[in-house]
């Protein structure tokens, strides 16, 4: 940061309890920032402490249920010229940074919005939200935010002009939609309590109601979301700047309510609304798929391509004009059995995003179809990681060879993978699946066994212990799921433990009477049992079915008849099908449209 009195650019931060994202935020910006203000609203960690370390100038709010008033007494704080906003859970992209000092030049503008992109999931990766928001404001001309929440910016001394407002394509990564963020967090509880009290005010106030919805939406609960969005569109003006972003919502809610007839009548006049809108393109072209009204699909995601990228203020789900559209044209030809079509736009994909690595599973299951020799389909697949491959390509490698049940060839790569990173203990359980999957019980053992720490921990355990009871050494078992009780996982424990007893010829308790209860065994008790499908013996794997009669889900035998149809043992999933009709009166649309694939092509039963 730069020293003086003549400051270009002050950053502005509200912060509370944001130690684990702070430093990453003002890394991000320290080299092109001349001062940071950072407001703290009550932190009890050592989020002041970090700030200080970058010498920012941290002052101090009581928070009041109200974001405008903070943000504007960050405001009041910076001497710069200009003032880029941020939150503490966001980072300014490296590749973008010398990009906003430029901007700063512009004597016609006074606001720039910038692409945030938001991930979501588990982790930070391909999946994004993307949205326009403010992030560069012209200092000292009397621009000021209003909203408790979600907050808008005006100036209290002139309207703001349109042409004073630059949209630019720089983008600001935002962390705080990851899962682990949000709950610890619990930020839907707190914008509800906000909201909830400005529409006891303002009961009809269509963008509350449509911050609401996304609030909801977010928390998975459908219902009360599209309420909200249906409130809000009641009186619909498609110049408003959160208007797009309302329609592609209810859009989405009403996809995951099953409202397919109206949610696609709301894509169709979204469309109207917004011709080069290609998310809602995209996402018409997605409820063809899905309905199998393939040559509509097809048109669309062919449009979507031709449509390329929306505007930035329409811009949401990413790449939907790119390798989305690319990707589900080669998922579809793949469905209809045109498999040169399908490899074609699978490579178009690659070529879009070579990041992206789906498409190469389902290349090597078309290249196994086409090629006799193995040997070729390596050769092919290994082609698209250069050609010094690395650890990452020979576990990315192996991977996809595991999923089409190449277990020798899927060894193979991981072992490579492994003279490399030598002791990587997720390496350790790949290898250690293969030797499992290939019926090298022991072997499998050795391999789990090296697994100390880290995500597989626990499952190397139970690992073991499936090992050793294959193996019928019960002894062994009985002192691994002894361990096992200390990471109070009791439900993996209790499943195992019963499994033992009935492999052991040994008398087993029922393991739950309880209906919702036994709906998270039966999640445990399934993923056991198309691990045994694979690797057990016929007669032990008959005897692990008993687990079904120790819980009480009407659900087991719909599940288990998928189970028997996905590992091509099709008369008997027929069989399970019309017991879980008879007995439980339980089908569903995917078992239906298995039972027809069975009568249809009268598939026969594979050993």
């Amino acid at each position: 940061m730069k020293e003086g009195i003549d400051l270009l650019l002050s950053l502005c931060v509200i912060v509370k309890n944001e130690e684990n994202n702070l430093p990453r935020c003002l890394e991000s910006v320290k080299d092109i920032v001349d001062e940071m203000i950072v407001v703290d609203t009550g932190s009890t960690d050592d989020t002041v402490k970090i700030a200080k370390s970058y010498g920012a100038k941290v002052f101090y709010f009581q928070w009041n249920d109200n974001f405008s008033d903070a943000k504007n007494f960050a405001l009041e704080q910076a001497k710069g010229d200009w003032i880029i906003t941020m939150d503490a859970d966001e980072e300014l992209s490296a590749s973008d940074k010398d990009k906003v000092l430029p901007l700063l030049n512009n004597p016609n503008i006074d606001i720039y919005l910038f692409q945030t992109l938001s991930y979501v999931g588990n982790t930070p990766g391909l999946e994004t939200v993307n949205n326009l928001n403010i992030r560069l404001i012209r200092n000292h001309k009397g621009y000021k935010y209003m909203g408790a929440i979600h907050e808008q910016i005006y100036n209290s001394i002139n309207p703001i002009k349109e042409n004073k407002v630059g949209k630019e394509k720089i983008v600001v990564y935002h962390y705080g939609y990851l899962r682990s963020i949000a709950l610890e967090k619990d930020k839907p509880s707190r914008n509800m309590k906000i909201l909830k009290k400005l529409l006891e005010k303002d009961p009809n106030n269509n963008f509350h109601l449509y911050n609401m919805g996304n609030e909801y939406l977010r928390l998975r609960r459908f219902e009360e979301a599209l309420t909200c969005f249906k409130r809000a569109y009641k009186d619909f003006m498609p110049n408003l700047a959160y208007s797009p972003k309302l329609l592609l919502k209810m859009i989405i809610t009403l996809e995951e309510l099953h409202m397919y007839d109206e949610e696609l009548k709301m894509l169709n006049h979204g469309l109207q609304y917004y011709p080069k809108f290609t998310d809602l393109e995209y996402l018409r072209a997605c409820l063809f798929h899905r309905q199998k009204k393939y040559s509509l699909a097809i048109k669309g995601f062919k449009k979507c391509i031709e449509m390329g990228e929306p505007p930035l203020e329409q811009y949401n789900i990413n790449d939907v004009g790119g390798y989305r559209a690319y990707y589900a044209l080669g998922e579809i030809y793949s469905e209809l059995g045109d498999y040169d079509e399908a490899y074609n736009y699978y490579i178009e994909t690659i070529k879009a995003k070579p990041t992206f690595h789906m498409p190469l599973y389902n290349i090597a299951k078309i290249l196994i179809k086409k090629e006799k020799d193995i040997n070729v389909v390596k050769t092919k697949l290994e082609r698209f990681f250069g050609d010094n491959l690395n650890a990452g390509a020979y576990i990315k490698l192996g991977d996809i060879f595991f999923g089409m049940e190449k277990y020798d060839i899927a060894l193979e790569y991981f072992l490579k993978g492994q003279e490399i990173l030598k002791t990587d203990q997720n390496i350790y359980y790949y290898i250690g699946m293969s030797e499992l999957y290939l019926k090298n019980y022991q072997e499998a053992y050795q391999w789990f066994e090296k697994i100390k720490e880290g995500k597989y921990y626990e499952e190397a355990i139970y690992k073991m212990i499936l090992c050793e009871i294959l193996s019928n050494n019960f002894e062994n078992a009985k002192k691994l799921l002894h361990i096992t009780k200390k990471n109070k996982n009791e439900y993996m424990y209790t499943v195992y433990k019963s499994f033992k007893n009935l492999v052991g010829d040994k008398d087993c308790e029922i393991i739950s009477d309880d209906q919702e209860e036994s709906k998270i065994f039966a999640d445990i008790i399934f993923i056991l049992l198309n691990i045994l499908i694979k690797v057990a013996t016929p007669e032990i794997f008959e005897k692990s079915l008993k687990l079904l009669n120790l819980i009480n889900d009407d659900e087991v035998l719909l599940r288990l008849a998928k189970l028997y149809y996905n590992n091509g043992y099709y008369n008997l999933a027929y069989q399970e099908f019309i017991r879980s009709i008879k007995m439980f009166n339980k089908i569903d649309q995917e078992g239906l449209e298995m039972m027809k694939k069975i009568s249809d092509k009268h598939i026969s039963f594979t050993t």
